[in-house]
């Protein structure tokens, strides 16, 4: 069966992307105002010295700066599907060349184990390399965890509730070339395996035979676009992201299930007084034809619909939206507050409608100063009394 894309998903795609685009040159021209330095005329008391004393130990001096600087933070959560979970997220920040144009680059490993015995291991790097010429993004994601499944839609009932465990395999790789000033092309790689599927005899996912229910194997390839003024990758005070990328899942790619995935991500970064930043972010996920019950659109995750259970509410499309206002409240700690909301739906012009909130605040600490890395703790709010905390590295977007 040949694929295609809706008139609707491209008047909808044409949309947005305009909107994206304004919202970038409103961004680059309005707030170009150059960001003051903190203030260095009063004396730094014990534990200022004593947190310069540390961020020397991590970055070096200005005499001695590391070229490579490592960031562990343990992983502690409880979730009902997995009970106590205990891990650690190790993170290498460096940069290809010693200059001040090429950005930052990190590989970073979270390990996982939980009470119920479930491993998970995602390696994961985001690569630049001399003057930004290419960026390279990959991951790849090893879990024998469980889930729960509450069917398609975003009327499924919490009584539908249904827990299954699986082995999953997914990989993803882009390439990227800066052809123009901010402007990357490229193409990208996925792979996505589920295999091993235990279900509850009788239960919700068997009877639904949904694509993919009892394993699937998905290999695809496609292009990226995308235009990046960001002003740092880290912790943007200015400038905007773009990004639209698809991917084909075909039969002779090794793909058990034929589809196409369309995603539109649109970032802007306002910077306001000192270090705050106001920022803004829409996501579109489209998928048309065969498309396993794992990989549809989905709200939840720790970056964009926080407070979310992740895969709550799947459909064949999804969107959310969100805005965040980081502040620096003392040194080298800040909070955000942020709201948005999100839908799925089985149609492209459905996404308008039934959009669910989510709300939340969070504490901000500064791991890397000099790189703008921050430690981050968000809780995370939603509809019906929905909640999660997400402890990581870097911001949420």
């Amino acid at each position: 069966m040949q694929l295609r894309v809706t008139k609707n998903l491209f008047v909808v795609l044409r949309v947005v992307a305009a909107t994206a685009s304004l919202l970038c040159f409103t961004t680059s021209t309005i707030y170009a105002q150059p960001i003051p330095e903190p203030s260095l005329s009063q004396k730094p008391n014990f534990i200022q010295r004593s947190i310069n004393y540390t961020y020397r130990i991590i970055e070096g001096d200005s005499a001695h700066p590391r070229k490579r600087l490592i960031v562990v933070l343990p992983i502690i959560a409880y979730k009902p599907e997995t009970r106590w979970l205990f891990g650690a997220s190790i993170t290498q920040i460096f940069r290809l060349a010693n200059d001040s144009i090429t950005r930052p680059s990190y590989i970073r490993l979270n390990i996982s184990y939980s009470q119920n015995r479930q491993f998970s291991t995602l390696p994961m790097f985001d690569v630049f390399t001399k003057n930004n010429k290419w960026n390279i993004r990959g991951s790849y994601n090893y879990t024998n965890f469980g889930e729960f499944y509450y069917g398609i839609g975003y009327k499924t009932p919490q009584t539908n509730e249904e827990f299954y465990t699986f082995d999953m395999h997914d990989a993803n790789v882009k390439v990227a070339y800066r052809f123009l000033p901010n402007l990357y092309a490229g193409i990208q790689y996925n792979f996505e395996q589920m295999y091993n599927v235990v279900q509850q005899p009788g239960g919700l996912l068997e009877q639904s035979k949904i694509n993919g229910y009892d394993g699937y194997r998905a290999s695809g390839l496609g292009l990226t676009l995308y235009y990046d003024s960001r002003d740092h990758v880290y912790f943007p005070h200015r400038g905007s992201l773009v990004e639209i990328s698809n991917v084909f899942h075909e039969r002779y790619l090794g793909s058990e299930y034929k589809f196409v995935n369309i995603m539109l991500d649109a970032r802007t970064y306002i910077h306001l007084w000192k270090d705050n930043v106001l920022a803004l972010q829409g996501t579109m996920n489209f998928n048309e034809g065969q498309i396993p019950f794992r990989m549809m659109g989905v709200m939840g995750s720790y970056t964009i619909m926080r407070g979310y259970y992740n895969g709550r509410y799947r459909d064949n499309h999804s969107m959310a939206f969100q805005a965040e206002l980081r502040k620096t409240i003392w040194g080298p700690v800040g909070i955000v507050a942020f709201g948005g909301g999100g839908t799925v739906s089985g149609t492209e012009l459905g996404l308008f409608n039934h959009i669910q909130p989510n709300y939340g605040v969070g504490l901000r600490l500064k791991a890397v100063p000099k790189e703008r890395v921050n430690a981050r703790i968000d809780l995370g709010m939603g509809s019906k009394g929905t909640r999660a905390v997400y402890i990581t590295l870097n911001e949420a977007f």
